[in-house]
């Protein structure tokens, strides 16, 4: 790609709220509390870089590549081609959502159910959840699928399950610069998914990335309002503006307004 160049998130509204795309190669983050559409957004990010040919790679932490496929079956989408590193606690494995849905075609749904269940015993012997682990198998993996589009979903759930925590936040964004820079230097454009920080708190990844969607999910009246705004985003003009939201079978649907966005954050 030409030195500037953009490409899609997937979201044409958010396209032009970053004023073309993201850049390519670099680290993005996604935060938003639960139900607000961190993962969906993600995964069509992910679908993007199919239907453009690019070899992609989701690493779920929060939920097992099984239930994600539930989640958006009433969605029609086919997650065949994306390719899964399954980092949930007691299951750090690398397969394809096709081979999932080959597999679960041979099981009934309560006995994957179960399976998953067991699985997050506490006393069941499971493989360490951390950062570094996930850095390591990345850099195996990489080798053999250079992924041009990364989603891990997410850091929060990343420091929840760890089982060797260092308390040690230096390390910590030692082990997330790592990651994030292995990324780059293999020219993979990385969405990081994560709940919001705690009021007043400034987090490694929101210093490491080089920009933040911000997804909030509040009741309004008798429904529920889903708005989406772009805090940070280096190297580029947008639209700094909080804008609301759906979600259908195509996915999210911005309103970005008309006529353009007057509130345009500065330069960095």
């Amino acid at each position: 790609m030409t030195e500037g160049e953009r490409i899609s998130t997937g979201v044409a509204g958010l396209d032009l709220l970053l004023g073309g795309g993201l850049f390519p190669g670099r680290p993005y983050l996604v935060t938003g509390p639960n139900g607000s559409g961190r993962t969906l957004l993600s995964l069509q990010f992910l679908l993007e870089g199919i239907r453009r040919g690019e070899p992609v790679l989701l690493v779920a932490v929060d939920e097992p590549p099984h239930e994600i496929l539930e989640n958006v079956r009433s969605l029609g989408w086919d997650l065949s081609k994306i390719h899964t590193m399954d980092a949930t606690p007691g299951q750090l494995a690398y397969r394809r959502l096709g081979d999932l849905q080959e597999i679960k075609s041979l099981h009934d749904v309560r006995a994957m159910q179960d399976l998953g269940e067991n699985l997050r015993r506490p006393n069941q012997a499971t493989d360490e959840i951390s950062m570094q682990s996930i850095y390591l198998k990345l850099r195996r993996q990489m080798d053999v699928l250079p992924a041009r589009r990364v989603v891990l979903d997410s850091l929060t759930s990343i420091r929840h399950f760890a089982l060797r925590a260092s308390p040690d936040k230096q390390a910590e964004r030692t082990e997330i610069q790592s990651l994030l820079r292995f990324l780059s230097e293999k020219e993979a454009t990385t969405l990081v998914t994560a709940r919001p920080p705690r009021e007043n708190e400034l987090t490694p990844e929101q210093v490491l990335c080089r920009g933040e969607i911000v997804l909030r999910r509040e009741w309004r009246g008798h429904g529920t309002v889903r708005t989406l705004r772009v805090s940070r985003f280096r190297g580029s003009p947008h639209d700094a503006d909080e804008h609301p939201f759906t979600i259908d079978a195509k996915g999210l649907r911005v309103e970005t307004g008309v006529p353009p966005p007057t509130t345009l954050a500065a330069l960095p």
